[in-house]
């Protein structure tokens, strides 16, 4: 059993398990010990595309073209009812992507069917097709981003709000239910995500090796030193493949809170018992 185990939160990646699947996984992942579920967000994916993906060392997608990408808030609302103290995310949601009104609609009402068991993992996006066919630019997506960050955080407090920015502006509106308590995490190993996610409740990295870690989490962190949320604490996720149990404990001594391990590769094919089989296998040797 590896000391680091003890040190650090499990969650499961819930990406390409079919939607049947969802929340037997996640009933099995809380009675397991599991501390939560992620789940992974496109849109669509264009028949071509000439993006590259930033996480694969030739640029190519690493899923299966018949994958499932079901909506993460609507899933979330699921699973949540079918759960008592799991907690749920999104690794990572493409906010910019979106339109931020619905968005803060979709995330306040997972709130309320959750208990507050939820947290937003945001990214900026890579696929530039998915934000060309839905009309937003995608050259200005990190400017708008920060702004639906402002924008959501005034929308869930449940109030009377009004914002005025360069991207987003409207007059005093309220909107219920109320979501005041939601953390937003930020997604991906750039410099303006650890920027981003240091103006924020948290990070969501993506595993590289533990030095690339470690460089990463002290650049986040002379940035957080730097801004005014310097003396609030500071959540950090880390996804990686289920190797990354092995890293536990350096990953703990680092000051991470949690890893993420993807729920299909633990299993010998994709079924649920095959998933749930390697969710238990996984609990017996990082987790008792």
């Amino acid at each position: 059993m590896s000391s680091g185990a003890r040190l650090v939160k499990y969650w499961i990646m819930a990406g390409f398990l079919a939607v049947e699947q969802l929340v037997p996984v996640a009933q099995a992942c809380e009675a397991l010990g599991f501390a939560g579920v992620m789940l992974p967000d496109h849109l669509f994916f264009p028949e071509d595309f000439s993006s590259k993906y930033p996480y694969s060392a030739d640029g190519e997608i690493m899923w299966p073209a018949d994958a499932p990408w079901p909506d993460c808030w609507v899933a979330i609302a699921a699973m949540a009812q079918a759960t008592t103290t799991l907690q749920f995310s999104t690794g990572v949601y493409i906010a910019p992507l979106r339109e931020v009104f619905s968005l803060a609609k979709s995330v306040g009402t997972a709130a309320a069917f959750s208990g507050g068991r939820l947290s937003c993992g945001f990214g900026a996006g890579w696929l530039e097709e998915e934000f060309t066919a839905v009309g937003q630019p995608f050259a200005t997506r990190g400017a708008r981003f920060d702004e639906m960050v402002q924008v959501l955080r005034l929308l869930w407090t449940g109030e009377m709000a009004e914002f005025h920015g360069a991207h987003i502006d409207f007059p005093p509106v309220r909107m219920l239910p109320a979501a005041p308590n939601v953390p937003i995490l930020i997604g991906g190993n750039t410099r303006p995500a650890l920027r981003r996610a240091a103006r924020n409740d948290g990070w969501i990295a993506t595993f590289t090796d533990i030095d690339d870690v470690a460089r990463m989490l002290g650049e986040l962190h002379s940035y957080r030193d730097d801004g005014p949320l310097a003396e609030r604490p500071l959540t950090v996720q880390v996804v990686g493949s289920p190797k990354i149990a092995r890293d536990a404990e350096a990953l703990a001594a680092l000051g991470v809170e949690s890893v993420v391990v993807p729920g299909v590769a633990l299993g010998t094919d994709s079924s649920t018992a095959a998933v749930v089989a390697g969710l238990e296998q996984f609990a017996e040797r990082w987790m008792r």
